[in-house]
């Protein structure tokens, strides 16, 4: 049976998740600006990606939702979460699924407050992807992972991804530990990454020792926020990781876009035990620069 999804948001995360959840056969709707959605209400969306392949879907996008639906998946960046929020009427998602795929950790609890008659499923979501035009992504990396944690292993969100060929990893014993596994990875990719202005590759060869303190200071963190992270877990999948990678923060910097500073760093600067102070010092000079 298909489901009613809304997406909220029509980025890269957003965007590539419509096109799939629309191609598996879900009623889905996109949630975005006037131009967003004007121009996906006129080409459809597309896909571009060396794992799927090419899709074009026709997918009606809207301003604000306007109809009940069973699944909400929130697929904003975290500094435009508040604003992104006028466009869904609690009222319209009581009894449905509401499921996050924001960075950090800071935007669960808003959510339950927003969306009291909704039930909130946090996940998280690893991905290289670029909106290169409105309604239009190119997935660069070869991997889309989702993950959510085993309490809600069976609840809606794994089923519909997993209908549309996504892979979700349920191994997070607890909603702490996945949103610090995720972030503690993130966090020293996007830091290490714009403090360079450079690919993953570079920046790790040229600092391998800052890359090592940022993870040290992200698995603190994430130890003081009741998840257990390996560093050295961490360190080795981000030396795997292709050296031409670049992280969404990167690429914001590059355009002058707003950066997900707060929503990155600010649970380890908050959180650390000694105050991440290396942290610190490349988020203030990341704020420097831009």
């Amino acid at each position: 049976m298909a489901d009613k999804v809304a997406v909220l948001g029509a980025g890269a995360v957003g965007g590539m998740l419509g096109v799939l959840l629309a191609e598996a056969g879900h009623e889905v709707t996109l949630l975005a600006s006037d131009r967003t959605s004007t121009a996906i209400n006129l080409d459809g969306l597309r896909l571009r990606s060396g794992r799927f392949g090419e899709h074009h879907a026709r997918v009606p996008a809207r301003p604000w939702l306007t109809a009940p639906v069973d699944v909400l998946f929130v697929a904003v960046k975290a500094p435009d979460l508040l604003a992104a929020l006028g466009r869904v009427a609690p009222a319209l998602v009581h009894g449905a699924v509401v499921a996050p795929l924001l960075n950090g950790v800071d935007h669960v609890p808003l959510l339950r407050a927003a969306f009291p008659g909704a039930t909130v499923v946090p996940m998280t979501v690893s991905v290289e992807a670029t909106r290169v035009a409105p309604g239009v992504i190119e997935h660069v990396s070869p991997f889309v992972d989702y993950a959510l944690c085993g309490a809600h292993a069976d609840s809606a969100p794994g089923p519909l991804l997993r209908s549309a060929g996504l892979d979700v990893d349920v191994s997070a014993p607890d909603e702490a530990t996945l949103l610090w596994r995720k972030l503690s990875f993130l966090a020293p990719l996007a830091l290490l990454t714009t403090h360079a202005r450079d690919a993953l590759g570079p920046a790790r060869d040229a600092r391998p020792d800052l890359l090592d303190a940022l993870v040290d200071e992200a698995a603190a963190a994430a130890a003081a926020g009741g998840a257990a992270v390996d560093p050295q877990g961490v360190r080795e999948r981000l030396r795997g990781l292709p050296a031409g990678m670049r992280s969404s923060m990167l690429k914001d910097a590059v355009a002058g876009a707003t950066l997900e500073l707060d929503a990155i760093a600010g649970p380890i600067l908050r959180a650390a035990p000694d105050g991440a102070p290396v942290t610190r010092e490349v988020v203030a000079a990341i704020s420097r620069a831009a």
